[in-house]
């Protein structure tokens, strides 16, 4: 198991808002609900303390999350020529729910150059790029995290969680949980949830407006993901694909396919699940575990990281789906015989 990571310092989080007055938020390649309601959740806290604040992400967002900035809109898409220097130029630059400025695509460069780059994250093995970090691996979501963060602040700097605040901050622990039933679910992150109710998340519209307004495409994918699966090792493992192929049949784009990883964890016996999303340049991998095996260690192997029992990778060599298949469940397998 990997030992906690904890560099939470809240005076120190204290002073990095007090002492600056221009910030620049932005995240990974195609956020998820974590990373988008972190993002708006500070955003909107550093907003009410009379900061000056822009969020700059490289990828748009996805279409179930859009209900988030839907008032008073602050998300920006990156482009290189209007943006670098306004980036260059804020006091800070934050990056939050990634703990590698690379997953922030042709903005990571900006990291180097940034005279105050700040991480805030909840991930395994953080990069050494930040002036200050603000890190809990044990933590649910930096949604939790930037919860945490903003309500100790608040006693010296003041502020408010406004309505659209409270809901993305919702989200990016209601994704993040997995509806709450993800480990590390206990009762103080109940409390946070209902704290955040009272500030106006509404529980009922969040997970409609994220789970229920797919496009029929995704239901086209998701057939095309079940028909796929794939079970080794005595059903301990399980994988699944999705090729572009698929995706131009369903007419879908790739961010429909989020949450296909879990699908086999449905099955008692499935230790590891595995999915495969074919890129246009290479493979995404999703890989999720259950108990003591990590699926952090197997994503290593593929150059990737993340969680202990959630974790992805990027492969962007030539390679068939079989050979990359093959040398997953390989490295599944010896993790499978060693614990």
């Amino acid at each position: 198991m990997y030992s906690r990571i904890f560099e939470c310092s809240l005076p120190e989080f204290t002073s990095l808002i007090r002492e600056h007055t221009s910030f620049v938020l932005t995240t990974h390649v195609n956020p998820d609900g974590d990373a988008l309601g972190s993002e708006l959740g500070l955003a909107e806290w550093l907003l009410s303390i009379g900061k000056q604040v822009r969020i700059i992400n490289y990828s748009h967002t996805p279409e179930n999350y859009r209900f988030l900035d839907a008032q008073r809109p602050i998300i920006e898409k990156y482009d290189h020529a209007t943006h670098t220097t306004d980036i260059l130029n804020a006091d800070v630059l934050i990056l939050l729910d990634t703990n590698d400025p690379q997953r922030a695509k042709s903005m990571a460069p900006l990291f180097e150059k940034h005279k105050f780059p700040v991480l805030i994250d909840h991930h395994l093995e953080p990069m050494d790029f930040a002036k200050e970090r603000f890190i809990d691996t044990e933590a649910t979501s930096t949604g939790e995290l930037i919860y945490t963060l903003i309500t100790g602040a608040q006693k010296d700097l003041g502020g408010n969680i406004s309505s659209k605040a409270a809901e993305a901050l919702y989200v990016a622990i209601m994704t993040d949980t997995g509806s709450f039933k993800f480990p590390r679910t206990d009762s103080d992150i109940f409390r946070i949830s209902a704290n955040l109710i009272d500030l106006g998340a509404d529980p009922v519209k969040t997970y409609n407006e994220t789970y229920n307004s797919a496009r029929a495409s995704r239901l086209k994918l998701i057939g095309k993901c079940l028909n796929s699966l794939e079970f080794f090792f005595g059903d301990r493992l399980a994988t699944q694909l999705i090729t572009q192929s698929d995706l131009a049949d369903a007419d879908a784009t790739e961010e429909e396919v989020d949450g296909f990883v879990q699908f086999p964890l449905q099955v008692g016996t499935i230790e590891f699940s595995i999915f495969f999303l074919e890129l246009k340049e290479g493979w995404k991998i999703s890989f999720r575990s259950r108990g003591k095996r990590s699926a952090a260690e197997v994503a290593k192997k593929f150059g990737g990281n993340g969680h202990f029992h959630a974790a992805g990778a990027r492969v962007y060599e030539t390679i068939s789906f079989k050979q990359l298949q093959q040398q997953v469940c390989e490295t599944v397998k010896a993790q499978l015989d060693s614990v």
